[in-house]
């Protein structure tokens, strides 16, 4: 046998680990291993615009929950207005009521022969 038919002999009957990087020397291992890397290369872009959709999300999310957040605070002070007001108007009623029951009292006492 010659030397390049015992070659072909063991290079045929040898395991071929298409994965493996450490074989060189075939261009079929050579295509693969391109394959393999254009691969990798095209799920590494996949990755990278996957990251950059999911950062932008979640910048989204962060700028949706502070305005939530302003929007609570702001609801918060309005409520502790109106509340204030309405104390403040039931305390001005209250003193309207004191006040009308006064002049009520004033029409009771009046004589019936003025009424008329």
């Amino acid at each position: 046998m010659s030397v390049v038919n015992k070659q072909s002999t063991e290079n045929e009957m040898s395991p071929r680990n298409n994965h493996d990087p450490t074989s060189s020397g075939e261009s079929g291992n050579t295509n693969v291993q391109e394959a393999d890397l254009q691969e990798m290369e095209d799920v590494n872009q996949s990755l990278d615009a996957l990251s950059c959709a999911l950062d932008a999300v979640e910048q989204r999310t962060d700028d949706i929950l502070s305005q939530l957040r302003m929007l609570l605070d702001s609801n918060r002070e309005i409520r502790r207005q109106l509340a204030e007001e309405n104390e403040h108007n039931d305390d001005d009623n209250n003193d309207d009521d004191r006040h009308g029951d006064d002049e009520m009292e004033g029409i009771d006492n009046m004589p019936k022969s003025d009424v008329n």
